[in-house]
Parts: structure tokens; C-alpha cells; sequence
């Protein structure tokens, strides 16, 4: 039992002397908006330091509760009890009639609380004239109190509006209630009593022309601008989509979040704004359909019969044997974080991170083969041995190639075709007209793919997160850049 005692002075009581009798202990008002109780409660207690200064009391600090009328203190301002008025006689303070104090105070109470009655139904609501001119929409609100006063008068109601949107109203009333049970202020929103009715000429807030998903897609431009497909092109697709558990977003929506990522390179947290849901919800549908697709379409890039290439009539290239041409290209990348991966992306020939890969395309502009994605560093001479591209020529073909394969000529020696490099590094085996009009066409008409290749956005700039997943990535685009050529040929 503790022997911690009451600090009023000549009061000895104690949590042990105290046992069994009745008596309470309270500590000091220590909250910031009771600090006027305690102000008072000092000034009734007038207790000082050895040194004559006002004594403060700390943490621990006890009064007990025969200072206070019917030993017990009260939270309410007009009890009696509400201080300590009750001390020994070294106070020398005036006596006072503490019965007569309290029988008053309760009188006081039964009074109010017989004037509080609850009331259930509403005020009228005041609908003042605005003009139509000054706004997009008329509300009605109304204002319920729970109690209420004889006579009318002592009540004003205003209403005050703070900004365009946004009103207020507040109430004048007498402070007659009890502290105990006077309703306590909040602020609260009112809604719409009556159903939304917009000024007729005055265009309505949801407009079905908005964005909002795919069905808000309404024309083919307008989806080869977010997509790079035609609705033809996105419903063969749409066919790879597995269905999902998930029924908040349809696959509809999710092909077209991961055709929008791949054609805008638009980041997943302004997709999860668009369609209102998580960006960890868009990235995993991003990965899901990058997964599906990777598998499902792998097919769309195959080795097509000599018989079935043609040589486009557009190409200046008289060679009944030529079937391919052979290509390579870089995309820039993020600056990777280990010293290990910078060394294997650093491109020489581009001055910065790359990855590269190689592509075989024939005359009339289809990807039919693409490589896995190397490091900016590695040759194109490695790439072309590495990826088994020379054992799926055929006997006699003829593979035209850019410049940059020069140093591969001599590992294609050993294979099927013949690598025709581009002849700007032959020196004086050809005409200057021969030379221009058979570089221009080899290197146009590569360049020419991965033009339309890197038309998709996400090529712009590889981010390292997806280097686990760039193979897929290419894959899909090249697949992509095949469909949109078949489409415009169309």
C-alpha cells in the first residue's frame, strides 16, 4: 500500500491510513485544456517552498477527497464540488454551509434537465433564391439539433458560406444547459436530399466522352494511339488472355493496361490512377500478360519456306537466291548498379548502356527471327554464332547484312547461305553507283523495321527491372510490329 500523502497542508491522509474509509485520491490537472483547473485548485490549496516562492506540484502530487464537498470531485464548473474548499483549521478560512451548497446545485440540475426534451423531426429547410448564373447545381440541406427552448427568440440561425462549394451554419443559444448533457459541437457534410438535377443547358459532370477504360475506346485511331493495334489486332490477342479470379478488372482492361505500358511506357502508378486500382494490381497485370502473350504467340515469329519469300518488287536487288536480310540494334538502358553490369552493357559504338539483339527479316519488311538480348558489349560476330541464326539457312541462300558484319563473313563460311555485306567497306570492288544504290537498300530497309520496332515506347529507354524479362519484352514487340505491318497492307 503506498505512503504517498495528500499535499494540502496538515492533511496527513494516505492510500494506508485511508484504507476501508471512503477517501479518494486525485492527481493535478495535467492536460493542456484543464490547466485553468489546476490554476484554481493552487489557488484554493495556497501552499508554498521553504523559500516563500508558489509550489508547484509534480507528477506524483495527491489531494485527497475530504477537501472536496460530498468527498468527491466533480467535473462540473457549477458544482460545488468543481474545487477544494475544504482544508483544517491552519487555513483559518470562513466555514461555509456545504449542505445548503449542494441541495442548491441539485435543484439547478433537475430544473435543466426538465427543460431538454429530444426532438425527432426536422426543422423546415430555407431554400433561398441563387441565380443559375453563379452555379452548375441547387441542394437542399437541413439542420437537426436535439433539444429545445420556450420561445423561439432565443435562437439565431446563420449561414455563412466560406468558398464556392463549401457553407456553414451557426446557432446563437442561451448557455442554460447542463454541462453534463449539452450535445457536444461537430463539424458534419450534408448530402443531397433531393436526386442531382443539372442545369439543362450546362454540360453534365460525367461525360460519357471521358476516359475511362477500354469501352470508353470509340474509334480505331484513337486506339492505335494508346495501343499501337487495331481492334482486329487486339482481339486476336485477347484470345491469349487467360481469365482471372480477379473480377475488378475485366481482361479486356487488362490487355489494354499492358498494351498501353508497351506502346506508351506509361508508368504503373498513372495507370492504377487512370483505372482506379493499386499500382501493384497493374503490375502484376503487366506481368501476367507479358508471361501469357510470351508463350502464346511464339509462334507468330517462324522460319518461313524459301517458296513462300518473295522478293519485294521495290527492292533493286536482282538475285533469285536472296532471302534475308540480317540485322542488328541497341536500346539504351538505365545506368545499371554493379560494376559487373555496366561493363557487360557499356557500348562502345554508342557511347552508353545498351542491350542488343539480332533480327532476320525478309523482303517484304516480316520479322521472322529474333535473338536473345545481349550486352551492348558483345560483338555482333558473337551474337550472329551465338544464336544459331547461320544453321537455319538454307543451301544457296543469299543473307545480305549491314557493315557492321563485316567480321562475321568469315564464321559464315562454314554454313548453309552466303553473308552479302553491305559493299561501303569494299574498297574499289565496285563502282561508286553500285555502291550507293546496294548500301542504301540493305540499310534502309533494316532500319526501316526497327523504325517501326522502336515506335513502342517501353524501347525507349530499358529500365533494369525488366532486364529479367527483356527477352519476352522484344519478343512481344516484334510480334507487334509484324501484326501492324500485315494490318497496313491490308
Amino acid at each position: 500500500m503506498s505512503n504517498r500523502m495528500c499535499c494540502v497542508v496538515d492533511c496527513h491522509n494516505t492510500y494506508k491510513n485511508t484504507k476501508g474509509k471512503g477517501v479518494m485520491f486525485y492527481t493535478f490537472p495535467s492536460k493542456k485544456h484543464e490547466q485553468h483547473i489546476k490554476k484554481l485548485w493552487l489557488q484554493a490549496i495556497r501552499r508554498v517552498t521553504e523559500n516563500g516562492d508558489a509550489w508547484e506540484p509534480i507528477r506524483s502530487s495527491l489531494i485527497c477527497s475530504t477537501h472536496f464537498v460530498d468527498n468527491k470531485c466533480s467535473k462540473d464548473p457549477k458544482s460545488p464540488s468543481f474545487i477544494p474548499t475544504i482544508f483544517p483549521g491552519i487555513y483559518k478560512k470562513i466555514s461555509l454551509n456545504h449542505h445548503q451548497q449542494t441541495a442548491r446545485y441539485k435543484r439547478t440540475c433537475i430544473r435543466q434537465e426538465n427543460n431538454v426534451t429530444i426532438v425527432t423531426n426536422n426543422i423546415d429547410t430555407i431554400e433561398p433564391y441563387i441565380s443559375n448564373d453563379n452555379i452548375k447545381s441547387v441542394r437542399n440541406a437541413s439542420t437537426q439539433v436535439a433539444f429545445e427552448v420556450n420561445g423561439i427568440d432565443l435562437f439565431t440561425f446563420d449561414c455563412c458560406f466560406i468558398d464556392s462549394n463549401n457553407a456553414k451554419t451557426q446557432v446563437s443559444m442561451p448557455y442554460k444547459l447542463n454541462y453534463l448533457v449539452r450535445p457536444k459541437t461537430r463539424d458534419q457534410s450534408c448530402g443531397l436530399d433531393t436526386p442531382y438535377q443539372s442545369i439543362p443547358r450546362l454540360k453534365p459532370i460525367s461525360s460519357p466522352k471521358s476516359f475511362c477504360s477500354y469501352e470508353s475506346v470509340m474509334n480505331e485511331s484513337h486506339l492505335e494511339s494508346l495501343t499501337g493495334t487495331s481492334f482486329q489486332v487486339f482481339k486476336i490477342l485477347l484470345k491469349f488472355i487467360p481469365k482471372s479470379s480477379d473480377k475488378t478488372v475485366t481482361r479486356e482492361n487488362r490487355l489494354f493496361m499492358f498494351l498501353m505500358i508497351i506502346k506508351l511506357n506509361i508508368s504503373y502508378s498513372a495507370l492504377s490512377a487512370f483505372f482506379n486500382i493499386s499500382p501493384s494490381t497493374v503490375t502484376r497485370i503487366f506481368y501476367d500478360c507479358l508471361h501469357s502473350l510470351s508463350i502464346k504467340i511464339n509462334h507468330f515469329l517462324f522460319w518461313p519456306d524459301k517458296s513462300s519469300i518473295s522478293t519485294a518488287e521495290s527492292l533493286k536487288i536482282n538475285d533469285p537466291n536472296f532471302r534475308y536480310f540480317i540485322g542488328s540494334t541497341e536500346i539504351k538502358t538505365e545506368q545499371p548498379d554493379t560494376v559487373e553490369q555496366r561493363v557487360f552493357l557499356y557500348s562502345r559504338y554508342e557511347g552508353c548502356y545498351t542491350i542488343k539483339f539480332l533480327v532476320v527479316i525478309t523482303p517484304n519488311g516480316i520479322i521472322r527471327f529474333v535473338s536473345s538480348c545481349y550486352g551492348g558489349s558483345k560483338s555482333d560476330s558473337l551474337i550472329t554464332n551465338d544464336s544459331g541464326i547461320l544453321l537455319e539457312f538454307e543451301s544457296g541462300d543469299i543473307v545480305y547484312a549491314h557493315e557492321r558484319f563485316l567480321s562475321t563473313e568469315a564464321s559464315c563460311e562454314n554454313s548453309n547461305g552466303d553473308l552479302v555485306i553491305s559493299p561501303i567497306l569494299h574498297h574499289d570492288r565496285f563502282t561508286g553507283d553500285e555502291v550507293m544504290e546496294t548500301r542504301d537498300t540493305i540499310n534502309s530497309e533494316i532500319e526501316r523495321v526497327f523504325s517501326r520496332l522502336k515506335t513502342h515506347g517501353i524501347l525507349n529507354k530499358i529500365s533494369i527491372e525488366l532486364m529479367p524479362v527483356i527477352d519476352k519484352v522484344i519478343q512481344i514487340c516484334c510480334v507487334l510490329t509484324n501484326l501492324q505491318l500485315l494490318t497496313l497492307k491490308e
